[in-house]
């Protein structure tokens, strides 16, 4: 594994995470000499390698002037590919840089929406569909509706909707629901959510703990009665589908790849990004009769996007890769 710190010009170090040896080495365009060393870095690997694969958008910017004439497979799943004008203005302009996915000999999407927009820059016939693995635990928990307890999951910015999961909790409150937001994750919007909620009487009911690990977040989404994500797009949503996973429906925005996997049976998609139709989607989830039970629900998540499942679908493209 080859992790390639952008914007840094730090020297190559070699270290084992989690049992896989990792070279870290910096990659900083105002200081040519990093440049020269990360690629020579990426070549010395990649040409003692049967497969080079990348992840995702900037690693193939990186990473195409040294590997483009290997065996190459490239996975994206950055929402910028996506949605340009979700990242910034400067990303809006040159977006036609996707085109360097036309370089790798199979590029895989990690959603249907993804593999669609993947085939207007990749080479006609390259692109492959192939999900994120879903973490779960083992353990399924029956659903519990009283109290109601809001579990979401993701950085605590305006993208992903923290302040509106609060204003969301606050109509359910109003409407009489006994109800708590739980939001696991960090960043700029964090203050500012517990601003509103302080500010609409229903701060003792909501929890943004900040940070938390894998096992925190599985445990997290075990309590949980619904999963709450009013995100403004998404790529995928590992969170999403992890959820789904333990068994506990969703609640969430409408645009993006979850719609690979949320439908009727065991979630919401909502086009209105306002506190009321948020709300209203949770509670016509809890008087639906045709929700799938929990362990169903994680069943169908699990057997789709398990590691096997996964591990199978890119060994497959490594055979096809490697046998040209």
């Amino acid at each position: 594994m080859i992790h390639v710190k952008l914007l840094d010009d730090s020297p190559a170090v070699d270290e084992e995470f989690d049992g896989v040896r990792v070279t870290r080495v910096g990659f900083d365009p105002g200081h040519p000499f990093s440049l020269a060393r990360a690629l020579s870095t990426i070549r010395h690997w990649a040409r003692c390698a049967d497969v080079v694969h990348t992840m995702a958008f900037s690693s193939a910017l990186v990473a195409a002037p040294v590997v483009r004439r290997l065996p190459w497979v490239h996975t994206e799943h950055w929402n910028g590919v996506l949605f340009p004008e979700h990242v910034n203005t400067v990303w809006q302009w040159s977006a036609g840089l996707r085109h360097v996915l036309r370089l790798p000999r199979v590029v895989t999407g990690v959603s249907t929406l993804m593999t669609d927009t993947l085939a207007r820059f990749a080479r006609p016939g390259a692109v492959r569909l192939v999900g994120n693995v879903v973490d779960s635990s083992p353990r399924i928990t029956p659903r519990s509706d009283q109290p109601l307890r809001l579990v979401g999951v993701g950085a605590a910015t305006e993208h992903k909707g923290v302040v509106l999961a609060v204003e969301t909790l606050a109509v359910l409150r109003s409407q009489g629901h006994d109800a708590s937001l739980f939001w696991a994750g960090d960043g700029p919007c964090r203050e500012a959510a517990l601003e509103r909620a302080r500010e609409l009487g229903i701060a003792e009911h909501v929890d943004l703990p900040g940070f938390r690990n894998a096992v925190q977040v599985q445990e997290d989404l075990a309590a949980a009665s619904v999963f709450l994500l009013p995100s403004k797009s998404e790529t995928f949503c590992v969170a999403a589908a992890e959820a789904l996973a333990a068994g506990r429906p969703v609640a969430m925005g409408a645009r993006g790849g979850q719609r690979d996997f949320v439908d009727g049976t065991n979630g919401r998609l909502v086009e209105e990004r306002t506190a009321e139709a948020f709300a209203a989607a949770v509670v016509d989830l809890l008087s639906d009769p045709g929700l799938a039970p929990a362990r169903e629900m994680a069943g169908a998540i699990r057997s789709r996007y398990g590691l096997e499942a996964v591990a199978d679908d890119f060994s497959t493209i490594y055979a096809r890769v490697v046998c040209g």
